[in-house]
């Protein structure tokens, strides 16, 4: 998912146990440390984020980078106040 704006840093993961055994032949590889502006989520995961808005207020938009998921919804924004 790429989150439009400002970068943010993972805070925490968390993957619902149906998907543990498929999550866990990719999570050695994750890099949560630092700022990012993407982050991989994998099916059956939430993920927390921290991110800051203190230049704009409004709408930003989030989607994920896979086209077809983007077809299908995963394109949308949200409003900061």
């Amino acid at each position: 998912m790429h989150i439009h704006g400002e970068p943010f840093q993972i805070i925490k993961r968390s993957i619902n146990h149906r998907f543990g055994n498929a999550y866990e032949t990719v999570s050695a590889g994750l890099m949560d440390s630092g700022w990012k502006d993407t982050v991989l989520v994998m099916p059956g995961e939430k993920v927390m984020l921290l991110k800051r808005f203190d230049d704009f207020k409004g709408h930003f938009m989030y989607h994920c980078h896979n086209l077809e998921h983007e077809d299908l919804g995963m394109m949308r924004d949200f409003l900061v106040e």
